[in-house]
């Protein structure tokens, strides 16, 4: 489980802090990011909820993360992901081109 310390890491937070939010001891976190014990199912999705990836990706199943993308708050439906993941494969004059069509098309300025 060292993708959770990674994660943690990455993140920049303390093990105290996360192992609070999740509602479990320092220690138990610990346990888990060293691969001393494995969460059980339920911790395993709270932990990817928190972390904001894949249960497949903590256990090591694939290299996806399967970032969840958020918008004020709500998770974007699977075709607004895929409409992302084009726009950010466009180049600038292709972006500017792709918003001012949308734009015209929904009204929205």
């Amino acid at each position: 489980m060292n993708r959770l310390k990674e994660l943690r890491n990455e993140k920049g937070l303390r093990q105290k802090d996360v192992a609070q939010v999740l509602g479990i001891s320092q220690q138990s976190l610990g346990y888990y990011e060293n691969g001393v014990n494995k969460p059980d199912p339920a911790m395993l999705v709270q932990l990817a909820d928190f972390y904001e990836v894949s249960v497949d990706f903590l256990l090591g199943r694939t290299d996806e993360t399967g970032i969840i993308y958020k918008y004020n708050g709500e998770k974007l439906s699977n075709d607004e992901q895929k409409l992302l993941v084009s726009y950010r494969s466009l180049s600038a004059q292709q972006k500017d081109l792709a918003i001012l069509t949308l734009q015209t098309w929904s009204g929205v300025k």
